[in-house]
């Protein structure tokens, strides 16, 4: 670490002739051209006489005809010259030397800006060790220093700037403030974030207390924003990651890395298991919370801050190959509106299949539920359960439930984890043929995938095997319920998602619904898929809502603290869930004009032969909606109208 006041020997020497106070401007032009063509820049000393250099305008015509990616810069180092024009020693023309890389890597760049307050003010006002942290930074990860620069504003900080053979690095200091702000820019293919831990370890400097009563001084504290620069897939950026994306692109960069909303982000791990990479993060999204907020509540002072810790904690927030899975603050909503919506469908739901999964939310959820004697959950990365249980322990905390044998939902006496292929585990159990000797003792009652989105290529592969979808179909008991997330509500119309809905259809499933979370934190609502095995359950589907809340009383736990065991779930919710969005409708008759005016007919003539779902469609919203609702909608008479049908009649009661 680098001291104020001894920073001379923390970091090795510094090679003098790296010091270009005087050429300021001309050491950043030609920085700029360097990084930007793909150029190495040269220092050396050339003899010279003070003063004007001369301009012969035969030697810059002839540089317009050389390319520039065979440029090289060697700049002059004699601080006494006063050089106000180009002299034709400052540029030489050799291509012989040219990296064969840097043409390949000319569409990749990474960005760093980061800011760090309560730092040391003897630290911030130094130009010697600023210098230092700045080329122990970057000679740490290889990268050649070429030119460097400190200015002084008048003893209110200094100004920075540093030319890398691979990198720049701009720093600005503020020491009445405490602050330091810098800014990295590289043409390297690997992301920046590893760089966070040493930028903190150099330039994170606390302050020292003067006298041995002086109250301690704040830590210091990083902010930062991390962006991928440059038309990446314009260059074919692509060709360097396995799958087509960098391990920071994605929703991971989108929605954390380079949004300066996201306060106090620090990466809790980056880990590749065998199936995916795994990015943990915290932050605080200053649309919803604040730091000071925050600190407070690691306080004492007796304020509501310190008093409800947590409600002002940190996100936290899991990645799976860039795209965001779960997080702390919408985990409960997610998962709770997963598992209770199809428990709730069932009469006496007792054995539960999960497949995915993995962060242990769902298995929580359905250990509320009193009738469940035992819950199989199926996940194809072990390592990422055990990293889950490691760093987003309150996913699977079990430790509050009445009933519960351990902290951990994952060592519930009632749950069996495998790690193992869901897919081919309940092909290997369930496909057709394939019964042990007492099938009865393995079929569950409900069946929950937790796993990829059908818009996910990989499951596309899978779905397209009706061998799978059969399997769930055969593992369900006779009133058994299968739900499934089908990710966006935007993207629960495209074909994959047509082609899932058509495929339960197919292998036998007689009532299928889809609702619309919009509470999860993913931005947008999040669509779910529910299939029932037969028309008894569907009843339940359509509970009212004192039905609902007197089912919800006998069925889920209480807790050890006394608190609700559910959060966000409960009658008003269910009854949401019931209808899907009127989007699904308008979409739904469009492709199928001939269902829709099937159940136009059967309530023009009041004719409410409730068992034509068993004949029909699965999935007819328009029947859902206006035989159980009389909730007509407008939309969709109107495509009816336009396809030569007469004005929708609705059902009066």
């Amino acid at each position: 670490m680098v001291n104020a006041r001894h920073c001379k020997n923390d970091i090795a020497d510094v090679d003098p002739q790296l010091h270009f106070p005087r050429v300021a401007v001309i050491s950043t032009v030609c920085g700029v051209i360097s990084f930007v063509f793909g150029c190495g820049v040269r220092i050396v000393n050339l003899p010279r006489d003070k003063g004007k250099l001369p301009i012969q305008p035969d030697r810059l015509e002839n540089m317009h005809q050389v390319p520039l990616q065979g440029l090289r810069v060697l700049n002059l180092t004699d601080e006494s010259a006063n050089y106000t024009s180009l002299s034709e020693s400052w540029f030489v023309f050799d291509a012989s030397d040219r990296d064969e890389d840097d043409e390949s890597a000319a569409g990749i760049g990474n960005q760093l800006l980061v800011d760090i307050k309560n730092v040391n003010s003897n630290f911030l006002n130094s130009e010697e060790c600023l210098k230092k942290a700045m080329i122990a930074l970057l000679a740490e990860n290889d990268f050649e220093p070429v030119s460097y620069y400190c200015r002084s504003r008048n003893h209110a900080g200094y100004s920075c700037h540093g030319h890398f053979d691979e990198a720049v690095m701009n720093l600005y200091t503020f020491p009445f403030h405490g602050v330091i702000s810098l800014d990295l820019l590289t043409r390297d293919e690997e992301d920046l974030i590893s760089f966070l831990e040493k930028i903190e370890g150099v330039f994170a400097i606390p302050e020292e207390k003067i006298h041995q009563l002086d109250e301690d001084y704040p830590p210091p504290q990083m902010t930062w924003t991390h962006k991928l620069r440059n038309f990446r897939h314009e260059f074919g950026v692509e060709d360097y990651h396995e799958g087509g994306k960098s391990v920071v692109e994605g929703e991971l960069t989108q929605d954390i890395l380079s949004q300066p909303g996201f306060e106090m982000k620090k990466q809790l791990a980056f880990v590749e298991t065998k199936y995916q990479n795994v990015h943990f993060y915290e932050a605080i999204n200053t649309r919803f919370r604040s730091v000071a907020s925050y600190e407070k509540s690691l306080s004492k002072d007796g304020s509501y801050e310190s008093l409800h810790p947590e409600l002002f904690r940190q996100d936290k927030i899991v990645f799976l190959d860039g795209d965001s899975q779960s997080s702390l603050y919408g985990e409960a909503v997610y998962h709770e509106g997963l598992v209770h919506a199809a428990m709730l469908t069932h009469p006496n739901p007792k054995r539960v299949a999960i497949i995915g999964g993995g962060e242990g939310a769902t298995l929580r959820e359905v250990l509320k539920h009193k009738t469940v004697q035992e819950v199989v959950m199926i996940d194809i990365d072990g390592e990422f359960v055990q990293l889950c249980r490691k760093y987003l322990p309150e996913w699977s905390d079990c430790s509050d439930l009445v009933g519960s044998t351990t902290p951990s939902c994952f060592d519930d006496d009632r749950a069996r984890v495998y790690f193992e292929d869901a897919f081919q585990w309940f092909i290997d159990r369930f496909a057709a043929g394939k019964r042990h000797a007492d099938p009865e003792e393995d079929f569950f009652d409900v069946i929950i995938m937790d796993a990829c989105d059908p818009t996910n290529d990989f499951v596309t592969k899978l779905y397209v095997d009706s061998t799978f979808v059969k399997s769930l179909y055969n593992g369900l008991s006779k009133s058994g319920v299968f739900i499934a997330q089908i990710g966006r509500a935007a993207a629960a119309v495209v074909d994959e998602t047509a082609m899932f809905k058509r495929m339960f259809s197919d292998v036998g499933f007689r009532s299928m619904h889809i609702y619309d979370e919009g509470r999860s934190g993913f931005y947008e609502p999040w669509s779910h898929l529910v299939a029932l095995k037969n028309t008894v359950s569907r009843k339940l589907w359509y509970q009212n809502a004192a039905n609902i809340d007197i089912e919800l009383h006998k069925r889920i736990v209480s807790t050890h603290s006394g608190e609700p065991a559910l959060l966000y779930f409960d009658a008003s919710v269910m009854l949401s869930y019931q209808l899907p969005h009127m989007v699904h409708e308008d979409v739904y008759c469009r492709l199928h004009l001939q269902q829709c005016y099937a159940v136009e007919d059967m309530v023009k003539n009041r004719d409410l032969d409730l068992t034509v779902i068993d004949d029909g469609d699965p999935f007819n919203p328009l029947y859902e909606r206006n035989v159980f609702y009389n909730k007509p909608n407008a939309t969709v008479f109107s495509i009816l109208a336009e396809n030569g049908v007469a004005k929708f009649i609705s059902l009066v009661p």
